[in-house]
């Protein structure tokens, strides 16, 4: 008799997410002896950094977290310095003395392309070290996958791009953010030369030339980085950003400390949850402490507090509250705050609130520029403008995920995944197992990151993502698994 084959695990995406969970088995692996053989698939050279960390990225577009804060995705989390990790990387690498745009009030929010290398190296390093877990970076992109024809139906097989396919007894889903997809009214713009719709996609903002008029459409954390990015370039033709409420990110303060407990009788309606957080802010201020203290409670308990509000609450919260839970959660670091708050008070940047009516290209008399027309908020009339180039910020396309993302596409019909009831991703249950066309979890597929939003809350940041990640690996390394594994091997 032999010992229990190695868990085969298939994990999709080698961004935070994916690579998170990696980096949970190899720990598991070396503190107990799980055993497992695990494929990152991603066709991205690098680990853990996915596209919002990607290497070579503007050095403009920075970290929202000071270096010494800033949560490490390597499996680490929990451990006795394992939040100074990355600091202590970038004082090894001499990130800081070369960056010093990158200090404000004492703290350093280095480049995101720095977190992103800082990953790589950290990742590459623990999957290289000798142990039970062997992860394999498979660069090539998974394009179907489909139950496995064998006698008790489990496990999977995932065809990849370029042509071959691999066996899997668990599944990993970490396809991150959907790309961004352009708001209806400018649908007709798609393709046009002068439109951007996707501005993560490289060399997005080649084309803009700086003397051109520049719509930007989304005024949150992207629209800070488009405009640090054409301002850092010598953009001098104006830029106008626009979005229905006029709402930009607030700057990031140097420290914030959770205050208030949520949990202990979580609201199940949005309304009440909206009173007892002003309220606390309200108490917050008159001891001296700033409202995000209340803020990052509510952060860090958003899973608690968004299990207990019913689906309708849920959708409340996304058509009237999620702008304004956006704008004050994802902050923007002190360096693109200022540059945003300086472009605007010198007047090379508008903000603009108002809803977009109607656009068209080289049909307002200027020749080949783009006419776009917004209703101003709070007004009946209409304002057209002329525009040089557009630039699409609205975030990721959450809406079309299953219709752009082949995978998806192909596992939904099947029955095996479906969208959840909010369309903002795959519907889970609070383990993170996929849950099929009748709602139950279906052994051996995963899913997590951004696409479990909708399910379990605000699981966008690596600070958010981390924890799901080592919570889906505990799973994965959990008796029934070893079991599974011990039957199959006699």
């Amino acid at each position: 008799m032999s010992g229990p084959a190695p868990l085969r695990i298939v994990i999709v995406g080698a961004g935070v997410s994916g690579s998170g969970v990696a980096a949970g088995l190899v720990r598991a692996g070396a503190a107990d002896g799980f055993c497992a053989r695990v494929e990152l698939v991603d066709p991205r050279p690098s680990l853990g950094a996915g596209l919002t960390y990607a290497p070579g990225g503007d050095p403009r577009h920075r970290v929202n977290v000071p270096s010494i804060r800033m949560t490490a995705a390597t499996g680490r989390t929990g451990e006795e310095g394992a939040e100074e990790d990355f600091h202590r990387w970038c004082l090894e690498r001499g990130v800081l003395e070369a960056d010093p745009a990158g200090w404000s009030e004492g703290l350093h929010y280095p480049a995101r392309s720095e977190f992103g290398r800082y990953l790589d190296e950290r990742l590459r390093s623990l999957f290289a070290a000798p142990g039970p877990v062997r992860v394999t970076h498979r660069r090539d992109r998974a394009v179907a996958a489909h139950r496995r024809g064998t006698a008790d139906g489990t496990g999977f097989v995932v065809e990849l791009a370029g042509g071959t396919a691999t066996e899997a007894d668990a599944l990993v889903l970490c396809t991150g953010n959907p790309p961004p997809e352009l708001p209806g009214v400018l649908a007709a713009l798609g393709g046009h030369p002068r439109v951007v719709a996707d501005p993560w996609a490289p060399g997005a903002l080649d084309g803009v030339a700086r003397d051109d008029r520049v719509l930007i459409v989304g005024t949150g954390l992207t629209m800070g980085d488009v405009v640090a990015t054409l301002v850092g370039r010598g953009q001098r033709g104006p830029l106008t950003a626009v979005s229905r409420h006029g709402l930009v990110p607030r700057p990031r303060p140097p420290q914030a400390t959770s205050w208030t407990d949520f949990t202990a009788k979580p609201s199940t309606r949005v309304r009440d949850l909206l009173r007892r957080v002003r309220a606390a802010v309200a108490a917050a201020r008159r001891v001296g402490r700033p409202w995000t203290d209340v803020l990052e409670s509510v952060r860090l308990q958003n899973g608690v507090l968004w299990s207990a509000l019913p689906l309708d609450e849920r959708r409340r919260f996304q058509r009237h509250l999620r702008v304004w839970w956006d704008v004050h959660r994802f902050q923007a670091a002190p360096q693109v705050a200022r540059l945003v708050e300086d472009a605007q008070a010198d007047g090379r940047l508008t903000v603009l609130a108002g809803r977009l009516v109607a656009a068209s290209a080289g049909e307002s008399g200027s020749g080949d520029g783009l006419w776009v027309v917004h209703r101003p908020r709070g007004g009946d009339g209409l304002v057209g403008r002329s525009y040089d180039a557009l630039v699409n910020c609205t975030g990721a396309g959450h809406g079309a995920a299953f219709g752009r993302n082949a995978l998806l596409a192909g596992l939904a019909a099947q029955g095996l995944i479906r969208p959840d009831r909010l369309g903002l991703g795959v519907e889970v249950d609070d383990r993170g197992r996929a849950l099929d066309t009748a709602g139950r979890p279906v052994p051996g597929l995963f899913v997590v990151g951004p696409p479990t939003r909708g399910s379990l809350g605000e699981v966008v940041g690596a600070s958010e993502i981390a924890p799901h990640a080592l919570a889906v690996a505990e799973a994965l390394t959990g008796k029934r698994w070893r079991e599974q594994e011990a039957a199959r091997s006699f």
